[in-house]
């Protein structure tokens, strides 16, 4: 058996935190509320499930929602799940993991049944596992849970739970090279726990040079997850590697940072962090300017550390991230004034004028003739004589 498996039962005892997320468990269901579980991969959601229907003696009968993609699959295994009695008619817990691997089968339906399931078998407990859950095909299915996070694991807190297996399974484990392991790990417990098993299988004596064999896990995070760590996180130090692995080419992440720091920091601490966005952009414009591109290493600790570092305190609750509205409005800004530029394109042989004297001083012009004149020719096609009467 996987140790990450074998160990499973031992992950709330030696994981803080959880415990708080599970009494959150106990108060929705017990209102006959469906929870959403979410966190990174390998940080306990499925374990804090188990340990759920443990607790309360139910049967648990779980599905993997990136299994059943549209309609017929979701009410055919999970719909069919609700409906049925406990095997041994002592209650049963339905747990649907990965509930976010359905988001791409929407026009398929099967988001919406899903919800509709919610709905209607509300009287069972359920409970619904994500990586991500703030995909906008979610939102109905966020709807109708309480949402509960699993925080990110400290290094020190793997390192406990990876300690704790080695001296059970009689490895010789070097105190670094545990840390080495949690911290390739990227806070995913069960990787970590993953490694450690992989370099057991040639010793049973583990060394800090064993683990530099270990290739450095590509974990491809979302923009939202490494947001929440960057403005939850309560040690400043911890957020340094947020958007190692986040594919958002810096320019992006400027604007995702500036659209949500006003969601969570609010007074002296907005302050300080636009602040400190604003130093960011200061060494972002140095490197287009002059090329300097080992500035930016220090844009990366502004928007990470320093951004972290600003606030008095983590704020508490959930805070629904939103995309940057500035690329929106960047983009309809564009649509407007391409057609303009048609416009200009199209007039500038037969005026003799360049484009940009035509699109300043000629077009308003025309705007105002074609506006009083719905009989005006110009050499123009029918949608940019539109955009000019309007």
């Amino acid at each position: 058996m996987r140790l990450a498996e074998s160990y499973r039962p031992q992950y709330l005892k030696d994981v803080k935190g959880h415990d708080t997320a599970l009494a959150k468990i106990k108060a929705s269901l017990a209102q006959k509320k469906p929870v959403l579980l979410y966190g990174i991969p390998g940080i306990g959601k499925t374990t804090v499930a188990y340990a759920y229907a443990h607790e309360m003696g139910y049967e648990i009968i779980e599905v993997n929602a990136s299994d059943t993609r549209n309609k017929e699959n979701i009410q055919e295994i999970i719909g069919n799940a609700a409906k049925q009695q406990s095997l041994f008619s002592k209650g049963k817990l339905i747990l649907i993991d990965e509930v976010d691997g359905i988001s791409g089968s929407y026009d398929r339906g099967g988001v919406p049944e899903l919800v509709t399931i919610l709905k209607e078998h509300a009287h069972h407990p359920m409970i619904l596992t994500a990586n991500d859950p703030w995909d906008s095909k979610l939102s109905g299915i966020r709807k109708e849970c309480t949402m509960v996070e699993l925080t990110n694991l400290q290094i020190a807190t793997i390192v406990h739970v990876l300690k704790h297996i080695a001296e059970h399974e009689e490895l010789q484990v070097d105190d670094n090279a545990l840390r080495k392991i949690a911290e390739f790990a990227g806070g995913d417990l069960r990787a970590a726990i993953n490694d450690l098993e992989s370099l057991s299988l040639t010793s049973k004596t583990i060394t800090v040079e064993d683990v530099s064999t270990l290739s450095q896990r590509e974990q491809e995070q979302s923009i939202f997850t490494a947001l929440r760590t960057v403005f939850k996180e309560e040690n400043a130090k911890d957020t340094l590697g947020a958007f190692d692995l986040v594919d958002v080419d810096p320019d992006e992440l400027f604007l995702w940072i500036d659209e949500n720091l006003p969601l969570e920091y609010k007074g002296k601490a907005l302050e300080r962090a636009y602040g400190i966005l604003s130093k960011a952009d200061i060494y972002k414009r140095r490197i287009q300017r002059w090329q300097h591109w080992r500035f930016l290493a220090y844009i990366y600790q502004f928007l990470t550390a320093g951004i972290a570092s600003a606030k008095d305190q983590k704020s508490m609750g959930y805070v629904g991230y939103q995309r940057t509205s500035r690329i929106l409005r960047m983009w309809m800004a564009n649509q407007k004034n391409f057609k303009k530029k048609t416009i200009a394109e199209a007039l500038a042989p037969e005026l003799h004028a360049s484009k940009k004297r035509i699109s300043k001083e000629v077009i308003p012009y025309l705007k105002i003739i074609a506006k009083n004149n719905k009989d005006l020719q110009l050499s123009l096609d029918d949608e940019q004589m539109e955009w000019l009467r309007k």
